[in-house]
């Protein structure tokens, strides 16, 4: 009976986890800083980059790791002017802890969860980055395709609907989500 109950357990507390691999967390806390650079929308006003990681309760460790590699990965240039954070979907209104973001970067979620950070990013037009590939449909602005290579991947529909600006040279390197397809 026991085993049967520490089972249903695992099962039941695992259905909304999410599988993360530290290597690519790794290259996540490398790259979405450097791509940080090449968004213009909010700059004039902001001398500070800040990234504000969300996540799920059972995911407070993987954002936590992600955020500890991004701040052991920063170029000497960022240093002084670049903070991260970390908060989770579920405290009530993400303008206490990520009001000041500049980006979101967003680990999986429930749908509800991962529409209303994408409205209230949109509201203010802040880059949105997503672990995974997936969430581009549903709007996240950036995520990574990581082969051989790795290519950002940006979400031309959702870049232009939030009125980000994002620098020339980001296009050249990345694929290009439509809503359909990379390409």
């Amino acid at each position: 009976m026991t085993r049967r109950f520490v089972l249903l357990l695992l099962v039941v507390s695992g259905l909304h986890a999410y599988i993360y691999n530290d290597s690519l967390l790794l290259i996540y806390g490398k790259i979405v800083p450097r791509i940080m650079l090449l968004d213009h929308t909010n700059t004039a006003e902001k001398d500070t980059r800040r990234l504000c990681i969300l996540y799920e309760s059972a995911d407070r460790p993987v954002a936590e790791k992600l955020e500890k590699m991004v701040r052991q990965n920063l170029p000497k240039p960022l240093q002084g002017s670049f903070e991260v954070t970390t908060a989770s979907y579920d405290e009530i209104g993400l303008d206490r802890k990520c009001g000041d973001a500049t980006a979101l970067m967003l680990l999986d979620a429930r749908p509800d969860k991962i529409a209303e950070a994408l409205k209230f990013a949109k509201k203010r037009r802040l880059l949105t980055f997503s672990y995974s590939n997936t969430l581009l449909q549903d709007g996240t602005a950036i995520s990574l395709i990581v082969g051989k290579q790795i290519h950002p991947i940006v979400n031309i529909n959702a870049v232009k609907s939030a009125g980000l600006k994002l620098d020339p040279m980001l296009f050249q390197i990345a694929k290009i989500y439509n809503g359909r397809s990379v390409r």
